[in-house]
């Protein structure tokens, strides 16, 4: 599980990411991020992507692999956004993905590239 202090949960949280973050995309996730004082992740699984079954494992996916990036990423707060192509991904194709997307993003930080 995802420690609470990088959790974002609140709804109000969420709005203002979308609102002033910056968006980056692929055919499979979106990446809305906005540079801050602390790091706060946050995922948003549309129904579009699947059954209930098919989006909790997705998130469990995401939390997973945002856990191993915890200690080499920036201070930002995060939102990321699952496509419905993201649903038949395997465990390997999604971490690649979100690594490419964060290091687009140059939320990685310098000494870990």
């Amino acid at each position: 599980m995802l420690s609470k202090k990088y959790r974002l949960t609140k709804h109000g949280s969420f709005r203002y990411v979308y609102n002033k973050g910056e968006r980056l995309g692929t055919s499979k996730f979106g990446l809305v991020f906005v540079k801050g004082k602390s790091l706060k992740v946050g995922f948003s699984v549309n129904n579009k992507v699947g059954c209930a079954v098919t989006r909790n494992k997705l998130k469990r996916r995401l939390r997973a692999i945002v856990r191993e990036f915890v200690p080499m990423l920036n201070s930002a707060q995060i939102v990321i956004v699952a496509k419905p192509a993201a649903a038949v991904c395997s465990f390997d194709e999604i971490k690649a993905e979100i690594l490419r997307l964060f290091a687009k993003a140059k939320l990685i930080k310098d000494e870990t590239v």
